[in-house]
């Protein structure tokens, strides 16, 4: 089972989440094999959420989609310039860990916010002709917006430690050279697959294959790098709420940002689902997501991204405790 690193973020949601579990225990203790179910929660109405590092995008950034917020924790947000829109709100804190300098955002020209910009008290820049619809600027991190990213954050852990418990329905080699494709088929209404990486060569497709009900998980130890022009897409009625693509590595504690990304993606891929990486993500241009991107530590997108928010909401695991 996968443990938090960082305690000291959960000043505001800790009586709940550790109360939640404590009851859930005690539900398993007492009704036997029954387990209560684990969601992503609050972590769903992130489309980009950047744990422990910076979130940086670059120009002429379109996020849309119902909610559509970008958070970061323990370190700043950039948001790049050349009438980048973000349709939801942009969050950023150290939770008020003194340590840290109070957390900044940064919009360059003609970038958009149409929601509100958040920090823990540091700044809010606005460059030239940029926009904020809201601007707080909270150094008491009450406001709702850092109780819900905190909120979050913590709920990424508790499903990604849903995950690991999970028992293996398939096991792949996921390597695809360039221009090559693979197609995977469920098996059960609930499929956890495990590879031990995931790398998909320049104008690669890996197609994930379902029903419309069922619920992927795509696991990898290693790192997952995704080529110029490679796609994740989907087939039989698969949606993206339902696919989680995760790269499980993650180092304990506060460090550096990972170098290179165990993350990566290329310039124009494409992908459907919900990417969780366990370390830095790091994508080039011209990138495009039906989905969601969460990474633990810190995110970094060229210019172009394209994200149509789509929340793996679909996914409902038994947890928190393994079996």
């Amino acid at each position: 089972m996968k443990f938090s690193k960082k305690p000291i973020r959960r000043r505001l949601s800790a009586v709940l989440t550790a109360s939640a579990t404590i009851g859930c225990f005690a539900l398993i203790g007492f009704a036997g094999a029954a387990q209560a179910q684990v969601t992503l929660g609050p972590a769903a109405q992130f489309a980009l959420l950047a744990d422990d590092g910076a979130l940086d995008v670059g120009n002429h950034t379109l996020i849309s989609g119902p909610g559509g917020n970008i958070g970061a924790t323990y370190n700043d947000i950039s948001i790049g310039g050349n009438n980048t829109d973000i349709i939801g709100n942009a969050v950023d804190t150290v939770f008020g860990e003194i340590m840290f300098p109070p957390a900044t955002i940064t919009l360059l020209n003609y970038a958009h916010v149409v929601g509100t910009c958040v920090t823990d008290g540091g700044d809010i820049i606005l460059n030239t002709g940029a926009t904020c619809t809201h601007q707080v600027m909270d150094p008491t991190d009450t406001n709702p917006n850092i109780v819900l990213l905190g909120e979050a954050v913590d709920q990424e852990e508790v499903f990604d430690a849903a995950v690991l418990c999970q028992q293996p329905t398939q096991s792949v080699t996921i390597n695809l050279a360039a221009g090559k494709t693979k197609t995977i088929t469920d098996t059960t209404a609930l499929n956890v697959i495990t590879a031990p990486n995931i790398t998909l060569g320049n104008s690669a497709v890996l197609t994930l294959s379902g029903n419309s009900t069922d619920i992927v998980i795509l696991e990898t130890t290693g790192p997952i790098t995704i080529g110029d022009s490679a796609k994740i897409v989907l087939a039989g009625g698969l949606v993206p709420q339902n696919v989680w693509i995760s790269s499980t590595t993650e180092f304990v504690g506060f460090h550096k940002p990972a170098t290179p990304p165990t993350t990566m993606i290329g310039n124009s891929a494409v992908i459907n689902g919900t990417i969780h990486g366990g370390e830095t993500c790091s994508l080039g241009t011209g990138v495009t997501f039906n989905g969601a991107l969460i990474c633990d530590y810190g995110i970094t997108a060229g210019a172009n991204l394209t994200m149509n928010f789509k929340p793996a909401t679909g996914i409902s695991l038994p947890g928190p405790g393994c079996p």
